[in-house]
């Protein structure tokens, strides 16, 4: 092991350390916002929409969308935090000034944005047996293919934090993150509809939806959580959401290099 490498993992030890000083508050309060709404939504979803004809195990099917969406959300709340700091305090120009690499401190944002996420996604599947009750299997369930696809899409969402950080000018105008990006791919990604539902009914729509990387984020936990069946092929959803976490990464260095002007 290079000093070089001893002395990056030292210091991101650090950053990642003064990241989770205040984190039982942090996770304290998004607990308590998120367990209100993906418990309404679920209940919604798992009791009172069947009077409109929805099947009796929507609600298993929506909590497959709510799980993906743990680290969208998540996205919105952290790039204000990382826009504001750009506009205000400037704490991260004074991090890249440490002696270590750049790609180090984006590591530790990515890092701690990531654990949040899925501690939160984690979390929700207790409150989703307790509301849903038998409607859920937790025997039908697979496992490690879930957690690893949570982990995978709260890093992808973690890095697209930096990547959409980057494209926000201001803070006057950050409703353009929410309304012109973050809501579209939410409603088009599959939240509330599968992509065979739509393959079936609009094929050319389907094929552009496979644009958008919720698409695979919801695909993919739906297939872990209630079978390959009903969903795209979970292995396709893992190598594509990879492939565009490498993208998205490349992206938001070079993007955060050009904002920041750091070397």
């Amino acid at each position: 092991m290079s000093m070089i490498f001893q002395i990056d993992l030292a210091i991101l030890k650090q950053l990642v350390r003064l990241k989770f000083t205040n984190v039982r508050q942090v996770l304290f309060d998004k607990f308590i916002n998120f367990y209100i709404w993906a418990g309404v939504t679920m209940f919604v979803s798992g009791y009172l929409l069947q009077a409109f004809g929805l099947v009796d195990d929507f609600g298993v099917f929506q909590l497959g969308g709510i799980l993906a969406c743990v680290g969208l959300f998540e996205l919105y709340g952290n790039a204000v935090t990382f826009v504001s700091d750009l506009e205000c305090d400037r704490t991260i120009a004074y991090y890249l000034t440490l002696p270590t690499h750049t790609a180090t401190v984006l590591c530790s944002h990515i890092f701690y944005y990531a654990t949040i996420g899925t501690v939160m996604s984690i979390a929700t599947l207790p409150l989703a047996k307790l509301i849903l009750w038998n409607k859920l299997s937790l025997l039908a369930i697979a496992w490690p293919s879930l957690l690893f696809f949570i982990v995978l899409i709260n890093i992808f969402c973690a890095t697209a934090t930096l990547l959409l950080s980057a494209f926000v000018p201001s803070m006057d105008k950050f409703d353009i993150l929410w309304t012109r990006i973050i809501f579209p791919l939410w409603v088009l990604g599959g939240f509330q509809f599968s992509w065979h539902s739509v393959h079936s009914t609009a094929p050319k729509l389907s094929y552009i939806l496979l644009l958008n990387p919720i698409t695979y984020m919801s695909e993919g936990v739906r297939a872990a959580l209630l079978g390959q069946n009903c969903a795209l092929p979970y292995w396709i959803c893992c190598a594509v959401l990879s492939g565009m976490f490498i993208g998205v990464a490349i992206w938001s260095f070079k993007a955060l290099k050009k904002r920041l002007d750091f070397v």
